[in-house]
């Protein structure tokens, strides 16, 4: 049988037992449609007279995100080294740094969150360090992929560089960083992208910024208040989104 009408059929399967759950019938989603425009007109119009009392939280989301980023990627950068072949000084090292950003990944950032809150408290303290953890992870996974595969261009000018007499650090800090901080600044404006985001859903656990408000106008039924909040964070996102586009677009122009 044809792969792709194996996957076809796989995939139809999956989906057929999906929607005979209990929670996924048809009728039920159907049945539940009512409730949701209900519940849609009741957030109109936004009530943007809560936007003041915002300042504060939005400021916590940005700091979160900013925060997290920043010292994700202070420990991302050498963490990546150790982790990749080309650069790690012993086999040790290289399985310790692989088997932290593993974990650090495969850790779910809602998960972290939860964990730190419990640790430190409610606030965006929690959020920072959760943000820190899966960044460690994520952005050390691909700054060790572009280390491992360099172009072969720059792979011949660290030897040419080691055969001229520098040593392996010198080789390092002035031959292969240069190359790679192009790379390495699209990654970190990616996920700073993704932090701003992120730091919004962290609140609906109790780390802060504008996810706590927006929780907390849901469960006191102001749904005018609700739409006034998620307006906002769509607004921030769609800037962040923008911003990032742009920068990135400046970055990689470098590499070319």
């Amino acid at each position: 049988m044809d792969k792709r009408v194996l996957a076809l059929l796989v995939g139809a399967a999956v989906f057929l037992w999906a929607v005979r759950a209990p929670a996924t019938q048809l009728p039920r989603v159907v049945a539940g449609v009512p409730f949701v425009l209900d519940y849609l007109r009741g957030m109109w119009p936004p009530d943007f007279g809560i936007l003041p009392r915002l300042a504060v939280p939005l400021r916590e989301t940005v700091q979160m995100a900013v925060t997290g980023i920043c010292l994700s990627s202070a420990i991302a950068v050498p963490l990546s080294f150790l982790a990749a072949r080309e650069t790690s000084p012993a086999g040790a090292a290289y399985a310790a740094a692989r088997g932290l950003i593993g974990f650090a990944r495969a850790v779910p950032t809602l998960l972290w969150a939860i964990l730190f809150v419990s640790m430190v408290g409610l606030g965006p303290l929690a959020g920072v360090f959760a943000i820190t953890m899966h960044c460690i992870g994520s952005l050390g996974k691909h700054f060790s992929e572009s280390i491992e595969a360099m172009h072969p261009r720059v792979v011949d000018v660290l030897e040419a560089m080691c055969v001229d007499g520098a040593t392996s650090t010198q080789a390092l800090f002035y031959g292969l960083v240069p190359a790679l901080t192009p790379l390495f600044l699209g990654y970190i404006i990616y996920y700073f992208e993704w932090a701003l985001r992120t730091s919004t859903i962290l609140g609906l656990v109790g780390a802060g910024g504008l996810g706590l408000q927006l929780t907390t106008t849901i469960r006191l039924f102001k749904r005018r208040e609700t739409a006034a909040v998620v307006l906002l964070i769509l607004g921030m996102v769609a800037l962040a989104d923008l911003g990032s586009r742009v920068i990135r677009h400046r970055v990689l122009k470098q590499t070319v």
